[in-house]
């Protein structure tokens, strides 16, 4: 699980390194995925499991849907792999770092099942509003039941 936030220098060959606990998350994949976030200024970032979990969610809409497309068109088609180097590092391309605004400093936040490379400030600017939405929002989270344990463990 991508967890936490961070901040990388990017440097001049546009190289930046992924947190080493998101590589860890990565289980020793040679590439991350990345593309350009469809409603924010940011770029998201996953592994397999997650473009896989997006395959199948697309395979369960209709084949002639327009919306199928467009979502595969937008995830799939602008999605791009990033190879690390030995360093743990990638290189972000230029549409990457225009779709961020991202210059000589990323922040890399995690979201669990993915994580987003934003501009510092960018990040700073919209945080607060996140917040208020995520409180918000805090009736959507449920309670799950607790599973017994093994007898003497509860």
């Amino acid at each position: 699980m991508f967890l936490s936030s961070y901040e990388s220098s990017v440097d001049t060959k546009k190289r930046v390194s992924i947190p080493a606990s998101f590589r860890k998350v990565l289980g020793g994949a040679e590439s991350v995925y990345l593309w350009p976030s469809l409603d924010k200024p940011c770029v998201e970032g996953a592994g397999q499991a997650l473009m896989d979990a997006f395959e199948e969610s697309m395979g369960d809409i209709d084949l002639m849907d327009r919306r199928r497309f467009a979502l595969a068109g937008y995830i799939m088609g602008e999605a791009r792999q990033a190879k690390f180097d030995e360093g743990g590092r990638i290189v972000l391309d230029a549409e990457l770092l225009s779709t961020a605004g991202i210059t000589d400093k990323a922040r890399f936040v995690g979201l669990g099942d993915r994580f987003q490379i934003w501009e510092p400030a960018a990040y700073d600017a919209v945080k607060a509003e996140m917040r208020a939405l995520a409180l918000d929002s805090l009736g959507l989270l449920k309670a799950k039941p607790r599973r017994p344990g093994p007898v003497g463990q509860e």
